[in-house]
C-alpha cells in the first residue's frame, strides 16, 4: 500500500496542532484512521518530519515497472488475450492472479468487445467515410434528419440478472414470437415520423413509410441520411424526399459509428427489453413509450459523439 501524500500529512498535522477536533473527528474528516494520526504525531515529535518512513524491504513484487509497461503493450496489441496468455508472453515466473492484480493497477478492465466490420478499414470505405464527414460538416445540424429501422419481437427480455455466486440466472421467454419493424427519423429537435409494421423492411413498406409518414414532416432544405439498404434506393422514395424540398445523403458502408440514430436504438431496445411485451399490441405501445423517453439532451449528446453540432452543447 502506498503511503499517504505529504500534502495530506501536512494538513492532518496542522489540524491536530490547531485543535480543530478530536483525533476521531479528524480521521473522519480526512478519511484516514486514528492510528495513522497517532503514528504521524509520534513521528513528527521524534524526528521533526512528516515524510513517510522509507520502505522497510520485504519481498520484491513479481512484476516491476518494466514488466508492467510490457504488460500494457501486450494488452494494446491483443485486448482479448487471456490471463494465461499474457503471463506466458511476459516471460516472468508468476501466477495468473499476479497478472490480474497488475491489470487492475494499470486500470485495464475486462469488458465486452464492440465489434466493427473488417471492411471499414479498406481504403475505399475510408475514403467514403472521410467524404461523408466533410459533407456533414457543411450542413447545419438542424437540417439533418437521420432515418433507420430496428427490429423487435414479442420475446424480448432483459439479458442480465443477479444470483448467488456460482449459480445461473434463469428466466423465461416465449419459444415462438412475432416480429415488428420500427422505422423512425431523428433530427436535433427530437424524434420524427415513427412508424411500425409487421415483418422486415422491403421496398413497398419503405416506400409507403417515406411517402405517407416521413415526407410530410420534412422541411425544405433538410438532408435525409440513411444507410445503403436496397429499399432506400428506390426511385419513388428519392422522388418523395425531393418533392418535399429535401435531399438524400447515403451513409458510407460499414459506418454505424457516424450515425447518431444508432444510439437511439440502443436506448429504445433497452426500454423494450424492460417492458417484455408479449403481444404485438403491447409491443407497439412499448415502442411509443420508449421513443417518448428520448429527450433533447440525449439527441444532442448522440450528435456530438458522432462529430456533429460540437458548438451546440
Amino acid at each position: 500500500m502506498r503511503p499517504y501524500s505529504l500534502d495530506l500529512r501536512q494538513r492532518v498535522a496542522a489540524a491536530v496542532q490547531r485543535h480543530q477536533g478530536t483525533w476521531r473527528v479528524l480521521a473522519d474528516r480526512f478519511q484516514v484512521s486514528v492510528s495513522f494520526i497517532a503514528r504521524l504525531v509520534r513521528r513528527q515529535r521524534q524526528t521533526g518530519t512528516l515524510t513517510p518512513r522509507p520502505h522497510g524491504g520485504g519481498q520484491r513484487p513479481a512484476l516491476g515497472p518494466a514488466d508492467l509497461e510490457r504488460l500494457r503493450r501486450l494488452v494494446q496489441a491483443q485486448p482479448d488475450a487471456t490471463l494465461d496468455e499474457l503471463r506466458q508472453r511476459l516471460g516472468v515466473p508468476c501466477h495468473r492472479m499476479t497478472v490480474w492484480r497488475a491489470l487492475r493497477r494499470l486500470r485495464l478492465t475486462r469488458k465486452k468487445k464492440t465489434l466493427r466490420a473488417d471492411e471499414r478499414d479498406t481504403p475505399r470505405v475510408q475514403a467514403l467515410r472521410q467524404a461523408f464527414i466533410r459533407k456533414m460538416a457543411a450542413v447545419a445540424p438542424e437540417r439533418l434528419v437521420f432515418v433507420d429501422e430496428s427490429g423487435a419481437t414479442t420475446a424480448l427480455t432483459r439479458t442480465h440478472g443477479r444470483s448467488p455466486r456460482g449459480e445461473r440466472v434463469y428466466a423465461t421467454a416465449p419459444g415462438g414470437w412475432k416480429s415488428l419493424t420500427l422505422v423512425s427519423g431523428m433530427r436535433l429537435a427530437g424524434v420524427v415520423a415513427p412508424w411500425t409494421f409487421a415483418g422486415a423492411t422491403d421496398g413497398p413498406a419503405f416506400e409507403t413509410y417515406v411517402t405517407k409518414v416521413l415526407a410530410p414532416q420534412l422541411r425544405r432544405g433538410d438532408v435525409v441520411v440513411w444507410d445503403n439498404l436496397q429499399p432506400h434506393k428506390r426511385a419513388a422514395v428519392l422522388a418523395a424526399v425531393a418533392q418535399a424540398g429535401a435531399s438524400v445523403e447515403p451513409a458510407p458502408p460499414w459506418s454505424p459509428d457516424l450515425l447518431p440514430i444508432e444510439k437511439l436504438w440502443s436506448k429504445v431496445k433497452g426500454a423494450l427489453r424492460s417492458a417484455a411485451a408479449r403481444t404485438t399490441e403491447a409491443l407497439v405501445g412499448a415502442m411509443a413509450t420508449a421513443l417518448r423517453m428520448v429527450c433533447p439532451q440525449d439527441i444532442r449528446g448522440w450528435f456530438q459523439s458522432c462529430g456533429l453540432c460540437a458548438t451546440h452543447a
